[in-house]
């Protein structure tokens, strides 16, 4: 078996982690899977076709967030003092659930306590993603002091993986010790933009989305839009809850719409250069990642800078319009999530040859 830890941060680990997963689902159809985390249930099932374990567990603190954009720096402090004043207990748990199970190997985005648990139960642990927790919570230290203690604990975490699976738009990722680069892992839209642009309801003026993730941004939502005629304009409220019964997952919304405007991550902006889907973005407090994603996005896909000023204000349209003057660059490589899977598979069938770990 193998077992998927997700950070409760957000929806870009859980989507970008069940992709590599789904990936080895469909290269490896016998292998037993497991994901643990705090994310939505439905959503992962979803994600990863045929059976899997869910197990309900939070695995990390990631974040606290007043909202899409601000981040509470003291709030998340004081969350990881706690989640952390009970590690070794949370380790010894989570290790036992892993020698119960029978998982031989754990994949993680990216809980430094999923590391800790594998090397507990004598396990290797590989991770995945473009930044680590011991990073942002060193940068975020300089104000929370509290926070060295969650960096330090995360690094000695990390040192315990086997391998990182390191994606595009990567931070300081020195905690692990051995990186492997395997491209972007990006979610492709699975319906014709045509049919998905008619299943919501839209015609033919450019359509724009509103998009800001679990946490939202209620100053924006819950004010008027812009009222340009030419202009068709999506609320979350217009999408969150109705793809089942549209028959869409997410990328097929963002491939429908003309312009996502969005913070950037590495969910929407993977999302939106897979679909060739032009993007407005703003910042995001003083996050380490934005800078990075902000210029090596630039690239690989049409984008626009608006700032939270404006956004907040309702001042979208001037950059959208200007964003969708620009051209679309072309797709890039997006077969990071196979390479993951293999190189995975790869590294279970060499467990497989070891003798079980001690019960």
């Amino acid at each position: 078996m193998i077992a998927l830890y997700l950070s409760g941060h957000g929806y870009g680990h859980m989507t970008r982690a069940c992709e590599v997963l789904a990936e080895v689902r469909r290269q490896a159809p016998t292998v037993a899977l497991a994901v643990v985390g705090s994310v939505p249930e439905p959503l992962v099932r979803r994600a990863i076709p045929g059976d899997l374990v869910f197990r309900r567990a939070a695995c990390d603190v990631g974040l606290l967030q007043e909202d899409a954009l601000r981040i509470d720096e003291a709030g998340t402090a004081a969350a990881c003092a706690l989640f952390d004043s009970r590690w070794n207990a949370r380790a010894d748990a989570e290790a036992a659930f892993l020698r119960e199970a029978g998982v031989r190997l754990l994949l993680a985005d990216i809980p430094p306590l999923a590391f800790e648990a594998a090397h507990r139960a004598g396990i290797p642990a590989v991770g995945l993603g473009n930044f680590s927790w011991d990073w942002i919570y060193r940068h975020l230290s300089s104000r929370q002091p509290a926070l060295a203690a969650s960096a330090d604990l995360a690094a000695r975490a990390y040192r315990h993986a086997a391998l990182l699976l390191e994606l595009p738009f990567a931070g300081d990722l020195s905690a692990f010790t051995k990186r492997e680069q395997i491209g972007l892992v990006a979610r492709r839209p699975r319906v014709p933009r045509d049919e998905a642009r008619r299943r919501l309801g839209l015609d033919g003026r450019p359509a724009v989305l509103l998009s800001f993730g679990g946490v939202g941004l209620p100053a924006l939502e819950g004010r008027g839009l812009p009222g340009s005629a030419d202009l068709r304009w999506l609320l979350p409220a217009d999408v969150d809850g109705r793809l089942p019964e549209l028959g869409l997952a997410y990328p097929d919304v963002v491939r429908a719409v003309d312009v996502v405007v969005s913070k950037p991550g590495y969910g929407i902006v993977s999302d939106a250069i897979a679909a060739g889907t032009r993007l407005v973005y703003t910042e995001r407090g003083d996050f380490p990642e934005y800078p990075i994603l902000v210029r090596e996005m630039t690239p690989l896909l049409a984008c626009e800078h608006v700032s939270n000023r404006d956004l907040l204000d309702g001042r979208i349209e001037a950059p959208v319009r200007r964003v969708l003057a620009r051209p679309v660059p072309p797709s890039p490589d997006l077969d990071g999530a196979a390479r993951g899977a293999a190189r995975i598979l790869a590294l279970l069938g060499e467990e497989m040859a070891r003798p079980s770990p001690p019960g």
